[in-house]
């Protein structure tokens, strides 16, 4: 890796150039022309696939150490770079954490989950150079090669409170395109995220399931009848599962909760239908409506 220049007084290290990884370095690289973002990552051919878009101006295979720039020359501290982001599953960013933080001036995470990566932080005495955010961000396609520039513009980008670094780490986020909201804490992160994307990715599932459950050997011939509803729906269990596993396990609490008010609502509308209720129906499908309506309103404010 002879003659990888040293980060410059602006520079990103990417650690993890999967989806959310590379999109990130190519956002930066479109508001900031020049930029210096290196990336991270340990698959072969996530790490060609992440050269192959240009948004990193070199990727890694491993970490360096605090001494030593991946060129093998002496890293000074005045060379470290202005900002780390972990963007790995939330066990891996746990336990890269201490690594990272001593290459970077701050550090932050792209992690679905927080309360784990919030633990770490603190037992490691990074309260002072570490932000915890989220983008609300993603695909159903994963990897590099489905990266884009765009994916951020006009999302949320989740910040938690009480954290000094985050004030530097804001700006950077938003020259991503996103907009930044800020919660109180990890638990508050945890509780809204079995709501609003931890749990309606089971309920995709789930609906996928229902559908091949209930369609049996018919389900090849019933699927081209499939509407955009049902497209729309189901979109993501088209989803990998290595991401979601430890997410979901670190969140389970919160996201079971969901589901059993989830199944709890369902069952109310198979028990009105079963009765042949249409009061109730009509009654339930408007409260819906109503939800739905106020929900836009509240987001579109």
């Amino acid at each position: 890796m002879s003659g990888v220049a040293h980060p410059s007084p602006e520079s990103i290290l990417v650690v993890g150039c999967g989806l959310i990884g590379t999109s990130f370095a190519l956002a930066l690289r479109r508001a900031v022309p020049g930029l210096v973002v290196h990336g991270v990552e340990a698959s072969p051919q996530h790490r060609r696939q992440a050269r192959e878009t240009g948004a990193f101006t070199e990727v890694f295979a491993h970490l360096p150490s605090p001494e030593t720039h991946p060129s093998g020359e002496a890293l000074p501290p005045s060379g470290r770079y202005t900002l780390a982001v972990l963007a790995v599953p939330v066990d891996a960013a746990c336990a890269m954490l201490s690594a990272v933080a001593p290459l970077a001036q701050r550090v932050t995470d792209v992690c679905s989950v927080k309360g784990p990566i919030v633990e770490a932080a603190r037992r490691a005495g990074l309260g002072e150079v570490f932000a915890p955010t989220h983008p609300m961000a993603g695909t159903a396609a994963s990897g590099p090669a489905h990266a884009r520039a765009d994916l951020f513009d006009g999302r949320t980008w989740i910040v938690l409170d009480g954290w000094p670094a985050s004030s530097s780490v804001i700006p950077w986020l938003e020259r991503t395109g996103a907009r930044c909201v800020r919660l109180s804490g990890a638990e508050e992160h945890d509780r809204a995220m079995a709501s609003v994307s931890h749990g309606i990715h089971l309920a995709s599932l789930s609906a996928m399931l229902a559908y091949r459950e209930t369609a049996g050997p018919r389900a090849d011939a019933w699927g081209e009848l499939a509407g955009p509803g049902f497209r729309d729906v189901t979109r993501l269990a088209a989803s990998a599962p290595d991401f979601w596993v430890p997410t979901l396990m670190h969140n389970r609490w919160h996201v079971s909760a969901y589901l059993r008010t989830l199944a709890q609502v369902a069952g109310a509308f198979a028990d009105i239908l079963e009765q042949a209720d249409e009061d109730g129906l009509h009654r339930r499908l408007s409260e819906a409506r109503s939800a739905r309506l106020a929900w836009e309103e509240s987001v579109n404010r």
